[in-house]
């Protein structure tokens, strides 16, 4: 089922001749439609590297629940050290996972101009946000989400000139920053599900004096 904006983007003069407004990128609908499925492509590698992750977490908590038992003590350490790095990593790929899906049920909620530059003014800083959170992680997608950004920052221009909307960028961020907010709240929740809690380390013998 279309939705209202997307019929509008032919608008009526008075006489009832249909008059296409100017349009410097193109259509919005396939534009959007683009952009839609290249979150998604996103959002299936960040599924794939997340369950990778979580596969090697558990390799690696086997080995540190052993070394404890064994008391190896310094390997219990490097192995505690690596686990909690690597659920940093996990956190942010879990993170961003989140963020972009709450991204595109907002962006195939918007039904005329004025929703889209309300859902794509605050996407924009999601994806900025997010690009520079997982880059140091993941530098394979750091192209991809500044493509992404590119596209969004297409799409809300010229859906605020077709439609004749002002920007409020100051609304936006605090909206980007609520949508992290709550895909965070989701990620910690979920983090504790999926994830044991790293064990406590046996204690380092002490050289003699």
């Amino acid at each position: 089922m279309n939705s209202r904006w997307v019929k509008s983007e032919s608008i009526l003069s008075n006489d009832n001749q249909t008059v296409s407004p100017p349009k410097p990128g193109g259509p919005l609908k396939p534009r959007l439609d683009a952009v839609q499925k290249k979150i998604q492509v996103q959002i299936s590698r960040l599924e794939e590297l997340h369950g990778a992750l979580k596969s090697k977490d558990e390799e690696v908590f086997r080995k540190l629940v052993t070394s404890i038992k064994e008391n190896n003590a310094q390997y219990s350490i490097v192995l505690s050290s690596e686990l909690a790095t690597a659920r940093q990593v996990s956190r942010v790929v879990f993170l961003s996972r989140v963020a972009l899906e709450k991204l595109v049920a907002k962006l195939l909620s918007a039904s005329d101009f004025g929703d889209l530059v309300i859902v794509l003014s605050p996407a924009m800083a999601v994806v900025k946000n997010l690009r520079s959170s997982l880059t140091p992680h993941v530098p394979a997608m750091e192209g991809e989400l500044g493509v992404i950004s590119e596209l969004l920052s297409g799409i809300l221009v010229d859906a605020g000139q077709v439609g004749g909307y002002t920007i409020n960028f100051e609304t936006a961020n605090e909206e980007a920053v609520r949508l992290i907010e709550e895909a965070s709240t989701a990620v910690e929740q979920k983090m504790k599900e999926e994830f044991p809690g790293i064990p406590d380390l046996p204690v380092m013998p002490q050289n003699p004096a």
